[in-house]
């Protein structure tokens, strides 16, 4: 039982997301946990917003222009996130895969006290603490990984 959907917006993706989980038995912590991971595929992998900027944003309340101003150039505009759904033997594996250049995701894993109360720069630590030891990264950062067994538990 495949799944595999293309999107771009974070409306799409929330749909997507929760069509997605509806297989697992935790079916709202894979959604929520796959929603952060199209986030970051959206905005840092398809339209290019560093942690910096996205900062910024939100601090002077730009946030959803710059998200619109970014969808609307032809080069960022265009590009599209991949989430993938596929059976494995003992349970499911989901890929968040995006056009972007990449990143180093190690100096993001677990929280870090000085981004507790930063307005961004959580969600893969919230990923790792929702769904533990099922997050990986491949082809540089551009691929985000979350492998659950069947039943909670079994694995």
């Amino acid at each position: 039982m495949s799944f595999e959907r293309r999107l771009r917006t974070h409306a799409e993706a929330r749909s997507a997301a929760f069509e997605a989980a509806s297989v697992c038995p935790q079916r709202w912590q894979v959604a929520e946990a796959l929603m952060e991971l199209l986030a970051n595929a959206i905005e840092h992998g398809s339209l290019g917003i560093g942690h910096e900027m996205k900062a910024r944003c939100r601090a002077a309340g730009t946030w959803e222009a710059e998200l619109a101003r970014r969808a609307e150039q032809p080069d960022l505009g265009r590009r599209m996130v991949l989430l993938r759904r596929v059976k494995t033997y003992d349970g499911w594996r989901f890929e968040v895969r995006d056009e972007g250049a990449g990143f180093d995701w190690r100096g993001w894993r677990g929280f870090d006290s000085a981004r507790q109360s930063a307005p961004c720069g959580r969600g893969i630590a919230l990923v790792e603490q929702w769904l533990p030891g099922c997050l990986s990264y491949e082809e540089a950062g551009r691929v985000a990984c979350l492998e659950l067994a069947r039943n909670p538990g079994s694995a």
